[in-house]
């Protein structure tokens, strides 16, 4: 049997809504493709090597949760961005997005990011949510459905987009029309808990980059049925 290495990083310290499932929809889907997958989790004071490991996840967390990791995280900060460059498959969702950027704020602090993106983190202190409907780039045909819950927003440039948004809030605080970034292999969005679940078109693509296996077969159905009910509420969007 084919293995996959997945590497989860701050599994207890950056995980709401569910954002666990995402790692578990990969795993669930490539046992369809033959693969046994194995799942290392790496917890802050612990050394961060992803070399070796097929796909990467970081969920969403609390503001101050977020801020204890981010130094932790900085130490890792070369090992890090190479195996972003090698094409190493990412998947980072909500505010953990903020590690791989310029700096971000927390109602108690301000930390740095890692570099990768040059755009930053700005806190406003206020709660907003939102459904969000749109368009992954490498298939402006998809429709997809995610939500976000935040208090704060990216500012500064953003030149990898990973969704064209049709409805809702995108990275800034004010409608920008795009959302998410997608920068060789690394898929980063603000949409929390299980998007992979939500979205069987971008587990495909996803699970697609991890194997390099042709994933149209996948049996998604219950998911696709889910999404279309889903989408349905929100009537034709072009």
């Amino acid at each position: 049997m084919k293995e996959l290495k997945i590497l989860h990083l701050y599994s207890d310290l950056l995980d709401l809504y569910g954002d666990y499932t995402n790692v578990t929809a990969v795993r669930r889907a490539a046992a369809q493709l033959g693969y046994e997958s194995a799942v290392t989790e790496v917890q802050l004071g612990q050394p961060i090597d992803p070399t070796g490991y097929d796909f990467v996840y970081i969920g969403h967390g609390k503001a101050r949760n977020l801020a204890a990791a981010a130094p932790h995280f900085r130490q890792y900060a070369e090992a890090i961005a190479q195996a972003v460059e090698n094409e190493t498959v990412f998947l980072v969702t909500g505010n953990a997005r903020f590690l791989f950027g310029g700096s971000f704020q927390t109602p108690d602090s301000e930390e740095e990011g890692i570099g990768l993106f040059p755009y930053h983190g700005i806190e406003t202190g206020k709660v907003f949510t939102g459904d969000v409907v749109s368009s992954p780039v490498f298939d402006e045909s998809v429709r997809c459905y995610g939500f976000i819950n935040r208090t704060a927003h990216l500012t500064g440039e953003n030149p990898y987009p990973l969704f064209r948004v049709l409805r809702g809030p995108g990275d800034g605080e004010t409608p920008t029309g795009t959302e998410g970034t997608l920068y060789k292999n690394f898929f980063g969005t603000w949409q929390m808990g299980p998007v992979l679940v939500r979205n069987p078109a971008l587990l495909r693509e996803v699970l697609h980059r991890i194997t390099g296996e042709d994933c149209s077969g996948l049996d998604l159905g219950l998911q696709e049925r889910a999404l279309a009910i889903t989408l349905a509420e929100f009537g034709n969007l072009q």
